[in-house]
């Protein structure tokens, strides 16, 4: 059997020497018919440029464009203008009232017959053993030396005045004897208020006291 020779020949579509044999072109995968030759196609087939294969192969990047803000200052409106009523202010005269002109206290000085003095400013109590009961507050507790205790523990009430000297008897054992120059002494009834001026003088049992 004889032995057909072949010669190595080229691709005729992408020119590339084929090997002995090659019924494929290893380049661009073109037949090759029986003895090594070539098959011609009606088209050849072009092979597509490397760059072409290497841009479909980087994915495409957009980038979005960039949304600028609109810093713009806002578009005024025009001012309202609000009707206002226009409010009435009604003062307020208060009325004058005519005050009293303040009468100042004046202290009075309390001479007792057993040689003692006391000076009331306020209200005060007066006796042996002078006691205030609870809840009373009072300015002075006037304690009167009687040996014989004519005078009760808490014989008399003081309160000084601008007036004059306001005495009140606590109900005394003895009674309490009030007198003025000039008049005819007096005994106070149980619980009896009088006002007293200076010079006048109060008896309490044995004891009495004048004001000054």
């Amino acid at each position: 059997m004889d032995t057909m020779d072949t010669e190595q020949g080229t691709c005729d579509v992408c020119g590339e020497a084929l090997p002995e044999g090659a019924y494929f072109c290893g380049e661009c995968g073109s037949s090759v018919p029986e003895f090594g030759a070539p098959q011609r196609t009606s088209s050849p087939t072009v092979a597509p440029p490397a760059s072409a294969v290497v841009d479909a192969l980087v994915p495409e990047v957009i980038v979005p464009e960039a949304i600028i803000p609109d810093v713009s200052a806002p578009e005024m409106s025009a001012p309202v203008e609000i009707p206002t009523e226009d409010v009435l202010y009604d003062p307020v005269v208060s009325e004058t009232v005519a005050l009293e002109p303040t009468r100042t206290v004046r202290p009075y000085t309390l001479v007792f017959s057993t040689g003692e003095r006391a000076q009331v400013v306020g209200r005060g109590l007066i006796g042996r053993m002078p006691v205030a009961s609870a809840g009373d507050t009072w300015d002075h507790l006037i304690v009167v030396n009687d040996p014989s205790k004519t005078v009760s523990k808490t014989h008399l009430q003081v309160e000084a005045r601008p007036e004059g000297l306001l005495v009140t008897d606590l109900a005394s054992a003895n009674g309490t004897v009030v007198s003025m120059p000039g008049i005819a002494a007096e005994r106070l009834a149980p619980q009896e208020r009088v006002i007293l001026t200076p010079g006048a003088t109060v008896g309490m049992g044995d004891q009495s006291f004048t004001i000054e």
